[in-house]
């Protein structure tokens, strides 16, 4: 298939060529807190589904990342989330920790840290 799929429970991670990946999730909430803003776009009926799935797309001026939400129309426990595309700027909601390498001076990331809306 041309899109990667991720069981968000087993922390395994797949993604395709094509720049898709969905991560299936146990939650009650439908909108999981990414990091990321996003503004809704649509919404339609699923066929054999009780549950529409929703469009929304990054609302960072020029990026053009997508994601696409709905409930698992096998059991509705879980939320199955798509993004397509990849994030041209840093998450809002994520602080980047630094560190310097002595013999290239370059700098690289040693860890990440998620604030709190």
């Amino acid at each position: 298939p041309d899109v990667g799929y991720c069981d968000h429970t087993s922390r395994a991670s797949a993604v395709a060529a094509s720049g898709k990946i969905a991560f299936r999730t146990r939650s009650e909430e439908e909108i999981l807190d990414d990091g990321y803003k996003w503004r809704k776009y649509g919404k339609k009926s699923v066929k054999n589904s009780p549950n529409p799935r929703n469009y929304y797309r990054c609302s960072t001026e020029g990026c053009y990342v997508k994601k696409r939400v709905e409930r698992d129309k096998d059991d509705a426990n879980y939320v199955v989330t798509m993004y397509e595309g990849v994030h041209n700027h840093a998450s809002p909601g994520t602080v980047y920790y630094a560190a310097q390498d002595p013999a290239s001076g370059r700098f690289f990331v040693t860890g990440t840290h998620h604030l709190a809306p």
